[in-house]
């Protein structure tokens, strides 16, 4: 068991390690290639921070593991909104970019609805997860498209600019990072999950906590590094971004691969839990754009009363 601690602990010390690469390198190439940082945080940094999702899940789903599967993305967005936003904010209120209101958002919320309504009959089917995958192409190609028309709007004042150093650098710097944070989060969801399972935690239980909080590890870093540094539109990018690939891509492909069933009711508790969360961040963002250290708190503080809620009975 003390191989086990220390092995989350070197998985911790790698997330946040990564995460300051993966921040860094990433602001620096948003200016260096003229996009806005938003755009990277929604795309290059997402799609890193949600590889643990998709590890875990099609792992899960293979293992005939329905439940864990489906309680891991649904955990990991309910944390990425309620907790990663929620600690984000307490280090630095967020500013929250137009393009995520007019896009990013609603594109977020249907999807997490799509998701409950597609469920609703117990079965995530290969169809169903192709149809989730196509939602997940046609963003991807809006978000490309609409780049074309934001490339070189991006000021200066964004992000801090180093001097003397060349795109390759930050492409090292954002590679790196990934490398660090997806051999991070491995350690920390494998060594978490044989701990939670030590104590005799249910499997769903396992899968919104433990995995959840395990896969959302590294937007956690990420966001939080984030706003430390000033880089409030990676931490938000980040955040919404992860959550849409993880309904698109992790629950599509996941779907796909291999059909999730649903046995335990209460998933559809954390699909519902998952909407609102969307459903309560909303007015927060568009009564002043920002989101405040005291909604932070209350966010944080929401996802830990869910976790409360949840209970964490032995069993199945």
């Amino acid at each position: 068991m003390i191989v086990v601690l220390v092995l989350l602990l070197i998985g911790l010390l790698g997330l946040v390690f990564g995460a300051d690469l993966l921040v860094r390198g990433g602001g620096q190439l948003a200016l260096a290639l003229r996009v806005p940082a938003l755009v990277v945080g929604l795309t290059i940094v997402a799609f890193g921070t949600s590889t643990p999702e998709l590890f875990v899940s099609v792992n899960a789903a293979l293992n005939a593991s329905s439940d864990m599967a489906l309680a891991n993305v649904n955990g990991s967005n309910v944390a990425n909104i309620a907790l990663v936003l929620g600690l984000a904010a307490l280090v630095r209120p967020l500013t929250v970019d137009r393009r995520l209101i007019r896009r990013e958002i609603p594109v977020y919320m249907g999807l997490q609805v799509g998701v409950l309504g597609l469920a609703w009959d117990g079965t995530l089917s290969r169809i169903d997860g192709g149809l989730l995958v196509l939602g997940g192409v046609l963003y991807n190609l809006w978000l490309l498209i609409d780049v074309q028309r934001q490339r070189g709007i991006v000021e200066v004042e964004e992000v801090e600019k180093e001097e003397d150093t060349s795109p390759w650098m930050h492409v090292g710097f954002l590679v790196g990072g990934l490398f660090v944070l997806a051999v991070g989060a491995h350690l920390f969801v494998t060594n978490a999950e044989v701990l939670a399972l030590h104590f005799g935690l249910s499997e769903r239980f396992v899968g919104i906590t433990v995995l959840a909080l395990g896969t959302s590890a590294p937007e956690m870093a990420t966001a939080v590094v984030s706003a430390q540094r000033g880089e409030v539109d990676l931490a938000i990018g980040n955040s919404i971004g992860s959550n849409i690939l993880n309904i698109a891509m992790v629950l599509g492909l996941t779907s796909i691969i291999s059909p999730i069933v649903i046995h335990d009711p209460s998933a559809y508790k954390d699909l519902g839990v998952a909407c609102l969360v969307g459903v309560v961040m909303v007015p927060m963002v568009l009564r002043d754009r920002v989101l405040s250290r005291t909604e932070g708190g209350l966010m944080a503080l929401s996802y830990v009363i869910y976790l409360f809620m949840s209970g964490g009975s032995t069993g199945g």
